[in-house]
Parts: C-alpha cells; structure tokens; sequence
C-alpha cells in the first residue's frame, strides 16, 4: 500500500502538464514576471483516458502507455495506472458508469438528463473496461447531456459531465494481468454548462516516458494541453476544433448525478456545492452514490504580476527548498490543502483582493491524504462515506474539520478575495455534511439529539454573524452557513448534547391477589348448634343441617 501511494504522489505532481512543460520545479526568481493560476475544473482539462505500464525502480523508473492490459507495455509493468473519465451507463455497462443526470426545479420537479454525445473523439490510447479488474471503459474525456429545458446564461441546455479517477494496479512484472483489481485513490465528479466554440482548439494527450525524458523527469505522467487556450476562452473541456466554453447556471436549480462504482468510497470529500444531499447504496459489488445540490459562485485567479513587486516574505517562501507546481510559468497550487492556502495568503494582497474572474460551479471530489488524525480515527476504516465539506471560498482546507480539542469544536479553514471579479463583496458559504455515527464518535456523545452552533472566525478575532442551518435526518448531521464576507476567516462548528436521559426502572408486575369465596352453615345435634364456614362446608358427623 505504501508502494501506491508513492506512485500515486508522482503521478498527481505530474498530470497537467501545460505545452509540454515540467510540472513540478523550483520558483525561477530570475524572470521578471510571476504568474498565479487557481482555478476550478483544471483536472478535467487535463486528464485524457490513458493506461500507464510502470517498470524500473528510482531512476530508471519508466512511464509509459498502454493500449490494453495485456499488451506488451503493460504486462511488462510491475504496476498499472489508469487515468478514466466514466462513460454513461449505456448498453452492457452496468457499473463503473454515470447513471443519471439531473436538475431539480425549485417547486421540486425533477428534470432527468439525456447523453448527447462524448466531449472528445475517440483516439488511440482509450481501452476497453473489464469488470473483473475494476477498470472502467477509457472511452471519452467526459460527456455532454441535455437537461431539456433547464437554460444556462449561453441560452442552451447542454451540460459538459464528467467524473474523472485515478487508480493503480499491483501486479507481478512481465506477467499479464488476471485477477488484480484497480484501486481508485481519486475520485472528482462535476457538471458545467457549456456552449460549443469553434476554433483552433485540440483535446489533451497523454505524453508517455519517451517524449519528455528530455525534461529531465525520471518518473510520473504527463499530458499535453493548451491550458492558457483554455483559460482564456474559458474552455470546461476542448476537443479538435471544439471549445466547451463554460457558461452561468440557472437560478433556482439544484443538479446533481448518480454514479454506479465497482467499488466502495471511504472518508471524506469536499467540493463547490451548496445545501447537498448524498445517498449512498449498497449496489453488490461496490457504491451508487447520488450528489445533488445548488451550484456557488467561486472565485479564481489567472494574473501576472512584476517579480519586483513580490514582498520579502514572499521571495524567501519561493526561495525555501522545495518545489511547485507550474505550468505556462504559472504557479498551478490547486485549491484546496496546505499549499494552495499558503499560495494564495501571498497572491491576494498583490491582486487587490480582488478575484479574477467568478464563475458558478458544481464539483464535488474526495480527499486523497491528509485526514487530521483526531477525526480520521472515527471516519475510516469502515468503507462507508464519512462527510463532506463544501464551500465557496478561493482555497480552503479539503480535509475534514480539524478536531480543536481546547474549544470542543470543529474547525475549518477558508481563504478568498474580499471582492468578486466585478468588485462586488463576496459572500461566503459552507456546508458540513457529517454521518451522525462519525459526529458521535469524535464527541463520545450517546444517541441523544445533537445541537450545533456555528461561528465565523475573523484573524482579528471577530465573530461574524451568518445565517446558519443545522438538522440531523436520515443518519446525516447537517451544518450550513451562508451571508458571511471573505478575508481568511475560521469557520467552528461546536457539538453539544443534553445529558441522555436515565430511564425510570420498569415495575414489575405483580397478579392480584385472589380471595377464595367462602359460605357458611348451621349444623344441630339435638341442643348443640354449629356455624361452619368454608368454601364446601359440610355438618359433622352426627350434625344435621338446618
């Protein structure tokens, strides 16, 4: 297991790669100009379905692409990884496949999806699924569905789908493939509506070991994307000749998907959803997993700015020894975790606070690492969905909430430019949707009712008021909050519960007691006379009744 995670570390530091460029490397302080680059749906851009033979050790360690899994690359591979979006559950695909896509009226009318067609041209390195093997088709870099009806701001009702994973095979080397199953470490699903744009655009290809040994890498994946193309065309998806330029959703909907997995998904995830509800069932051999919920406005940030104008503080950050991810002399830091929240704490001051653009967003994806330990010991372990966490802010821990012991709460960090791209204050939102089991777990807490307040933490201390919303229904405990601004602030969520109740002891019941009816006689023998009493008495011997 420790094997795959370490694979699985380099291929994530290596995916993406923008117009053939390293994706992991040390800030260049010597250029005169700095770029950021935080924005949603990067993954799905950048992922074209592809299968991976790993051979070699450290430096000899090769990556290179397979067309099946029992061809040459891959049966001389002493590990396989696959790069998949899930086609629809059409013909013979029963799992591994989306499902349904839907949208939800506000009067609470469900509206269900129809597959149009594949984002992306069929192209040589997509494989076949196999169901024994956990591998689901490698057909299509996700989807386009119509949701009639159900008009975006582009005056269409077409919708880009994807969800996108990432797993790895263990097998024996120059041995084909038998039993062995993936293992899916990465899982990031998402709805956006598009319109087409016909231009110079071209879908993204995976890059094996042979073409960029010249980089100087000597492990990991790669593809190769126009990502600046995209970016500026705000391009969800391209294809040959095709942008799926992203457009805003419509007010008054919730979306959501049902995806049928060949196996189970554990622990938590995160996303940019708001008011979610999951349901999660057993379906045989794995997950259906259902996500519906409201889209957010979410903010990214595509800028340059001088080198001369980055502080000191900021220089010796980019100095320290260690390495970042950049495409297109672009700092790519993700959104979510440590190091996109430190990224982003030095960004926003010479932004203005301002964001670049602010988009409306529907993603919903799992936690790969990283769980703090004093939550994860009730959420793992038992492979079921343990919660998720979902907010709108720029960048934003992705973990569960942090288990802080000295106030009894739950808490989360959020970062995010004060203003929107057109200068209006952001507000804030945040979901916590926390299995009740788990909730009981951290707390110690006994099967009473839980109550729930919510705080919005500002660095100076200040407790913003929002809006909040708590319930528990279903075996899910549900926190929200919206209506808040943006600087860095701690949202906390603390638990509590009235003491359970000790039950009266139950009386025993006890049978009443039952009185014997009783008569009575006189009885005479000659000047002697008797009253006998009993149920039957009888006059002794020698005694006549009277």
């Amino acid at each position: 297991m420790k094997k795959l995670l370490a694979l699985f570390t380099a291929f994530l530091l290596s995916i993406g790669v923008v117009s053939s460029a390293p994706a992991s490397v040390r800030a260049d302080l010597s250029l005169p100009i700095q770029g950021i680059d935080i924005s949603e749906r990067a993954n799905f851009v950048s992922s074209p379905p592809a299968l991976y033979g790993i051979s070699g050790r450290g430096d000899a360690e090769r990556w290179n692409l397979c067309k099946s899994l029992d061809d040459k690359t891959c049966t001389e591979a002493r590990v396989i990884s696959a790069q998949n979006h899930l086609p629809p559950c059409l013909s013979n695909l029963k799992v591994n496949c989306i499902q349904s896509v839907f949208a939800v009226s506000a009067s609470g009318v469900k509206i269900e999806g129809e597959f149009l067609k594949y984002a992306t041209p069929e192209y040589q390195f997509e494989y076949s699924a196999s169901e024994v093997n956990n591998l689901p088709q490698g057909r299509g870099q996700g989807g386009i569905w119509k949701i009639a009806g159900v008009t975006h701001s582009g005056g269409g009702d077409s919708y880009f789908v994807s969800t996108n994973l990432l797993g790895l095979l263990d097998k024996s080397a120059n041995s084909k493939v038998s039993t062995e199953t993936f293992v899916f470490n990465k899982f990031e699903t998402g709805i956006v509506p598009v319109n087409e744009l016909v231009g110079p655009f071209e879908q993204a290809t995976p890059i094996d070991f042979s073409d960029y040994a010249s980089f100087g890498k000597t492990m990991g994946a790669a593809t190769r994307v126009d990502r600046p193309l995209a970016e500026s065309n705000s391009c969800a998806m391209l294809s040959n000749g095709l942008c799926y330029t992203e457009k805003q959703f419509p007010e008054n909907y919730r979306f959501g998907m049902t995806v049928n997995l060949g196996s189970k998904l554990a622990g938590w995830f995160h996303g940019r959803i708001y008011d979610p509800i999951i349901d999660v069932s057993d379906n045989g051999t794995g997950q259906k997993i259902t996500f519906e919920a409201f889209p957010v406005l979410v903010p990214s940030l595509y800028e340059t700015v001088a080198t001369s104008d980055l502080t000191a503080e900021f220089r010796s950050y980019l100095s320290s020894d260690r390495t970042f991810s950049v495409g297109s002399n672009r700092f790519i830091p993700g959104n979510s975790g440590k190091d996109a929240i430190e990224m982003a704490r030095y960004w926003i001051p010479l932004v203005k606070d301002k964001a670049t653009s602010s988009r409306t967003s529907w993603t919903v994806r799992n936690l790969e690492s990283g769980e703090d330990a004093g939550v994860s010991q009730c959420s793992t372990g038992d492979g079921k969905l343990a919660g998720i966490v979902t907010t709108n802010a720029l960048v934003y821990s992705a973990g569960p909430p942090t288990y802080n012991k000295a106030e009894g709460s739950l808490d989360y960090q959020v970062l995010s430019p004060h203003f929107t791209a057109s200068g209006e204050e952001a507000i804030g939102s945040y979901d916590l949707a926390l299995r009740s089991d788990v909730a009981r777990c951290i707390y110690g807490f006994t099967r009473a009712p839980i109550q729930a307040s919510i705080s919005i933490i500002n660095p100076d201390g200040d407790n913003k008021v929002a809006t909040t919303l708590v319930r528990e229904k279903n075996g899910w405990l549900t926190l929200s909050a919206k209506g808040f601004t943006y600087s860095s602030p701690t949202i906390r969520v603390s638990l509590s519960q009235e003491a359970e109740p000790t039950p009266e002891p139950t009386p025993t019941a006890v049978a009443p007691k039952t009185t014997k009816k009783t008569q009575s006689i006189t009885c005479q023998k000659g000047k002697v006379i008797k009253v006998i009493k009993g149920a039957k008495p009888v006059c002794p011997k020698g005694f006549k009744r009277r």
